[in-house]
């Protein structure tokens, strides 16, 4: 309990000291303070916990005012808005991908300043051409004008300029000339690891048709860029969204199916529990190991470790022990709504999952014929008791089919994965063979995207829903939370 406690106060230290903009070395004092404190009322726990609270909040303030980007002469955003200047530097993510272009974050290195370079640091979002692509690794030549990003119109609106801030990128360019000078001068091993997710892509693209091709892209390796708009539309309306992305919610709903299936089989729990935590961390690998993915995983694997170790309390702490490891590495992770995401799915698992399906042990799924439709219904009923709401809030589309839909549609994600697997192994080997093999993969995917279509018909498959405060996303949290505590207290009791 005194973990959670610690963790929970780090990450509001770290959200307070945004919003109030507090100096690095005032927090820093605070926290040494609250420390001496802690240190001196040991013998009084409570008191003691108090200031061991308050001595983590202020710390895990100093680290995001310790990770902030301070602006240098040499800092590229000086050289916003002042005209085209040429600028040199290295692709440090993966290129996204798009239909009319492709998107890189380039470390800028140096500047042209008459006929001289100079040294110049900063990160810049650069929107390339389709053609030639261009990849992680890569020293390139740009020559255009540097933007600043642009702020929200209004209080309550989206702003991309934080939203770029908080990856620390303060600078746009769309060149009107990009030259290639050199590859592969990002880490070997993640180079590898994204060159090998490419030959896949492009394995995939060959094996299957449109869109269970893209679908698979999706699924299997994380990359959305090349799934039709519409089908994408299709997956939002239904509520199934998460199917596309390698997310921990994604991976979460994976694993509790994979763990169904092994009961199915008839496999020992402990070891079908470290073969499914062995699969997650493979696959990490295989895609790429990209922050997103990492964070994915690691949401996965606590779900796991919960559902092993069969004690909520050790499920929670080993929750917040990882949000807190993530914001440690990253303070801005706090602000990612993929992590924000990934998080309350995973903490509404393990506050409402057994009482979600003890609910559904009431209604006709109770009929073991019907255990893969229970099992799917209550990992997405009992993630978005959390996670719904701040969708809602971001986004306003709120999918009335989406339980039925998920009903219909998360059995089949685990054999798309499996047999989409087993044809790209084979078509890596020799296309004909992947080919052959993709026949499978095919059926489970159009089951998916048919699915999502037919679905996404309905005239009330989703709403939209007007937008609504943030206190009123808060309260909602606040009953919720507190009715939860108050029950396991009273259970307690």
């Amino acid at each position: 309990m005194t973990l959670i406690v610690l963790a929970i106060a780090w990450m509001v230290g770290i959200f307070l000291a945004d919003a109030l903009r507090l100096p690095l070395w005032h927090l820093v004092a605070g926290s040494v303070g609250c420390g001496i404190a802690a240190i001196a009322l040991r013998q009084r726990p409570r008191v003691r916990l108090v200031f061991l609270a308050l001595c983590v909040a202020a710390a895990g303030g100093a680290r995001l005012a310790a990770a902030e980007i301070p602006v240098l002469p040499h800092s590229i955003r000086l050289l916003n808005d002042s005209g085209d200047v040429q600028v040199r530097g290295v692709v440090i993510e993966d290129p996204r991908r798009l239909a009319d272009g492709q998107r890189v974050v380039m470390a800028v290195d140096s500047v042209r300043v008459g006929d001289a370079w100079q040294p110049a640091e900063g990160l810049a979002l650069v929107t390339l051409p389709r053609h030639p692509e261009r990849f992680y690794g890569d020293r390139l030549d740009l020559t255009g004008a540097l933007t600043t990003p642009r702020a929200a119109a209004r209080p309550g609106d989206f702003d991309y300029r934080v939203y770029l801030a908080r990856r620390g990128i303060f600078s746009l360019m769309k060149p009107e000339q990009s030259r290639l000078i050199v590859s592969n001068q990002g880490h070997p091993l993640l180079t590898a690891l994204l060159r090998f997710r490419d030959q896949a892509r492009q394995v995939l693209l060959q094996e299957l048709p449109e869109p269970q091709a893209a679908l698979a892209v999706g699924i299997l390796l994380g990359l959305q860029s090349s799934i039709p708009d519409e089908v994408l539309d299709h997956f939002s309306a239904t509520g199934a969204s998460h199917i596309l992305v390698i997310s921990g919610w994604n991976i979460t709903i994976i694993s509790a199916a994979l763990y169904s299936l092994a009961d199915g089989m008839k496999l020992e729990r402990r070891r079908a529990f470290w073969l499914i935590l062995m699969t997650i961390w493979v696959y990490t690998l295989f895609v790429g190991a990209t922050a997103t993915v990492i964070r994915a995983a690691v949401m996965g694997s606590i779900v796991l470790i919960g559902q092993r170790l069969d004690r909520p309390a050790h499920a929670w702490t080993t929750l917040f022990a990882a949000c807190w490891a993530m914001t440690l590495w990253n303070p801005q992770t706090l602000w990612d709504m993929g992590f924000q995401l990934s998080a309350l799915a995973t903490a509404s698992l393990f506050a409402y999952g057994k009482g979600t399906e003890a609910l559904l042990m009431r209604t006709p799924l109770r009929a073991g014929w019907l255990d893969w439709a229970r099992e799917a219904l209550t990992a997405t009923l009992a993630a978005q008791i959390l996670a719904l709401p701040l969708i809602l809030y971001a986004f306003g589309n709120l999918s009335l089919i989406a339980p039925l839909a998920n009903v219909a549609m998360l059995p089949m994600v685990p054999s798309a994965m499996l047999f989409g697997a087993i044809a790209l192994v084979g078509g890596m080997i020799w296309l004909p063979l992947g080919q052959w093999l993709a026949l499978p993969a095919y059926l489970f995917l159009a089951w998916l995207t048919e699915g999502a279509r037919l679905f996404a018909q309905l005239p009330w498959a989703a709403v939209q829903l007007p937008p609504f405060p943030l206190w009123l996303l808060l309260a909602y949290y606040a009953i919720v939370v507190g009715a939860w505590l108050w029950n396991v207290s009273a259970e307690g009791g």
